[in-house]
C-alpha cells in the first residue's frame, strides 16, 4: 500500500539529536609505527570521550559539531628487539598527548530515514567527514637520571617549550610547531533505535592530523651542544639514545644499547669493562633524521559507544490568513 508519509511530495521533517560518547584512542606515527598494525594497536590503547549536536536535515544528510577530549600515547621501548626498528628504540622517545577536538562533520546514512524521527529505521548505518581544529601539548618524563634543576627525574613535562629539534636556533626551523593544528576526520558508524527517543551508537573514525608533531618527533636531531644552549633539560630530552632505564616503562636498556653499537660501530662495546657509559660516542648529530623513515603526518584512530537522544521537533503552527 502507497504510505503518503514515504511520498517525496510529503516534506522530511527536520530535527536534531544530542549524544555521549566513550571510547578508544590510537596514536600511529614516528614513535607507533602503522607498519605493525596489530601490535602497535594493542599496546598503545588509550581513550576518548566526547559530546556531539547532530541537525538532520534530510533523510540522508546530517551536520554534526562535536567536541571530544582524546589521549594517545607511543614509547619507543616498545620497539626493543626489532631488527627494523633499532633506530626507533635508539632513539628512545616516549610521549603522552591529551588532545582537544573540536570538529565539524557531514553524515551521508545509507539507510533512508522516514520522515518523522520516531518512525526512523531501526538501523542506520552511515559514513562522515569533516574538518576539526586540535589543541595539543606533547609531555614525556624526564630521564631517571637527570641532575639539572628545571625539573625532577620522572617528571612529566611539555615538550613543544624545551625545542627538542633546535627550534629558533641558528641553522634550525625558526620556530617551535604550534599547539593547534588542523585535522581531517573520516570514517563510518552505526546507530540502532532502542526507543522512540533513544539510540545506541557506535562509530569508528581516522583523523589524519596536518602536524606531524603529535608525538614531539617531526624533523632532524640537534646537536647536543646547540641544545644545552636553551638548557640543559632541552638536550635531556632532545637526546635520550644513552638513558640506561626507560623512564616511562622502567625497563633496563644497556644490553640493547651496547649489541647495536657493537653491531653498528666496534664490537668491543659488548665488554662493559673495555668500554664504559662514558666513552659511547655520539650518535646523532644535526644532520641525523630523528623522525625515521616515514613522511606522513601523525594519525590518531577513535572508536567510541555512544548514546544518542533525539529532541522532539518544535511545532509549526499554520499561518493564519
Amino acid at each position: 500500500m502507497f504510505s503518503r508519509e514515504n511520498s517525496p511530495k510529503v516534506l522530511y521533517e527536520q530535527y536534531s539529536d544530542i549524544s555521549f560518547g566513550i571510547g578508544t584512542a590510537n596514536y600511529y606515527g614516528d614513535v607507533v609505527p602503522i607498519s605493525r598494525p596489530i601490535p602497535s594497536t594493542l599496546k598503545n590503547i588509550r581513550w576518548n570521550v566526547g559530546v556531539d549536536f547532530t541537525r538532520h536535515f534530510s533523510p540522508r544528510f546530517s551536520g554534526n559539531v562535536s567536541l571530544t577530549w582524546v589521549r594517545i600515547f607511543g614509547d619507543d621501548n616498545q620497539l626493543e628487539g626489532i631488527p627494523v626498528q633499532q633506530n626507533a628504540f635508539m632513539r628512545n622517545a616516549h610521549f603522552r598527548n591529551n588532545i582537544q577536538e573540536l570538529a565539524f562533520k557531514g553524515i551521508y546514512n545509507l539507510v533512508s530515514e522516514n520522515r518523522y524521527y520516531y518512525k526512523r529505521p531501526t538501523l542506520i548505518p552511515y559514513l562522515f567527514a569533516g574538518i576539526a581544529i586540535i589543541h595539543h601539548n606533547p609531555v614525556a618524563k624526564v630521564p631517571l637520571s637527570y641532575t639539572g634543576t628545571e625539573a625532577n627525574p620522572g617528571d612529566w613535562v611539555s615538550l613543544q617549550p624545551l625545542r627538542t629539534e633546535g627550534q629558533g636556533l641558528a641553522g634550525y626551523n625558526a620556530s617551535p610547531y604550534s599547539l593547534f593544528a588542523a585535522t581531517i576526520p573520516f570514517g563510518m558508524g552505526v546507530r540502532y533505535k532502542l526507543n522512540r527517543k533513544l539510540d545506541l551508537g557506535f562509530e569508528v573514525g581516522i583523523r589524519y592530523s596536518l602536524t606531524d608533531y603529535l608525538d614531539d618527533v617531526g624533523g632532524n636531531y640537534a646537536n647536543l651542544a646547540d641544545l644545552q644552549t636553551i638548557n640543559p633539560l632541552s638536550a635531556a630530552m632532545g637526546h635520550r639514545e644513552y638513558e640506561l632505564i626507560a623512564a616511562y616503562s622502567g625497563n633496563n636498556r644497556e644490553a640493547e644499547i651496547r649489541n647495536y653499537l657493537a653491531t653498528n660501530i666496534n664490537a668491543a662495546y659488548n665488554d662493559p669493562a673495555a668500554t664504559p657509559v662514558s666513552s659511547f660516542p655520539e650518535l646523532y648529530n644535526k644532520n641525523s633524521i630523528r623522525d625515521g623513515a616515514s613522511r606522513i603526518s601523525d594519525i590518531y584512530l577513535l572508536s567510541s559507544f555512544k548514546i544518542v537522544y533525539h529532541l522532539t521537533p518544535s511545532i509549526k503552527c499554520p499561518v493564519v490568513r
